[in-house]
C-alpha cells in the first residue's frame, strides 16, 4: 500500500524532470527571438559602415599629411560604433601613411623595429593575422586576458602589424625567436 501510493505520489515529479527546460510546449526555443537578431544585424550593419567610413577618413588624412587623429569627425560615429570607426581610421591611416612612405614622399622610418624576443609583439602579431584572414574588426582589446598586461603596447604593435600584413604569407620579423606560450 505506501509503495502504489508512494509511487502515484513519485510518478508525475519523476516525469516532470525529463521535459528539456528549454523548449516550449510548441517545441520551439523560447530564448530565440528574431527582434534580437534583426538589432544585432542592424548593429553589425552599422559597425561595418562606420568602419569603411573610418577607413576612408583615415586614408584621407594620411594624403592630405594630417595628424592621426579620428576624433575630428565626431558626427560621423556614436558612441556604439566609436570603435568601429576609430578601426577603421587608424588602419586607413596607417596603410594610407606606409604607402606614401614607399612611393618615396619622405620616407620616415619611424617604424621601430621590435625587439630579437618579443613573445608579446609575435603573440599580438598572430592575432592580429588571425582577425584579419576571419573577416573580423582590427580590435586588439577583444583578446585582453590573453597576453600579459605588461606588455600592451608590444602586443598592440604586433597586432596591428599582423592585421595590416599584406599577405597571410607573412611572418613576423622576430618569428621563432622564443616565446611563452603564457596565455594562448
Amino acid at each position: 500500500m505506501k509503495t502504489s501510493l508512494l509511487a502515484t505520489l513519485a510518478l508525475p515529479l519523476l516525469l516532470s524532470q525529463c521535459v528539456e527546460p528549454y523548449y516550449g510546449p510548441n517545441g520551439g526555443d523560447p530564448y530565440a527571438n528574431t527582434y534580437r537578431q534583426d538589432m544585432r544585424d542592424q548593429g553589425s550593419q552599422m559597425n561595418r559602415q562606420a568602419y569603411e567610413m573610418g577607413q576612408q577618413d583615415g586614408r584621407m588624412d594620411a594624403q592630405q599629411r594630417q595628424s592621426q587623429n579620428y576624433n575630428r569627425y565626431r558626427t560621423r560615429f556614436d558612441r556604439n560604433t566609436e570603435m568601429a570607426y576609430r578601426d577603421g581610421y587608424n588602419q586607413g591611416y596607417s596603410q594610407a601613411h606606409s604607402s606614401l612612405g614607399e612611393l618615396g614622399y619622405g620616407n620616415q622610418s619611424t617604424t621601430q623595429q621590435p625587439p630579437a624576443r618579443d613573445p608579446a609583439y609575435n603573440q599580438g602579431y598572430d592575432y592580429g593575422l588571425r582577425d584579419r584572414t576571419g573577416g573580423r574588426v582590427a580590435d586588439p582589446a577583444a583578446h585582453v586576458g590573453r597576453y600579459d598586461p605588461r606588455y600592451r603596447s608590444s602586443f598592440e604593435r604586433g597586432y596591428y602589424d599582423g592585421y595590416n600584413s599584406s599577405s597571410s604569407q607573412n611572418v613576423p620579423p622576430n618569428a621563432g625567436a622564443g616565446g611563452s606560450l603564457w596565455f594562448r
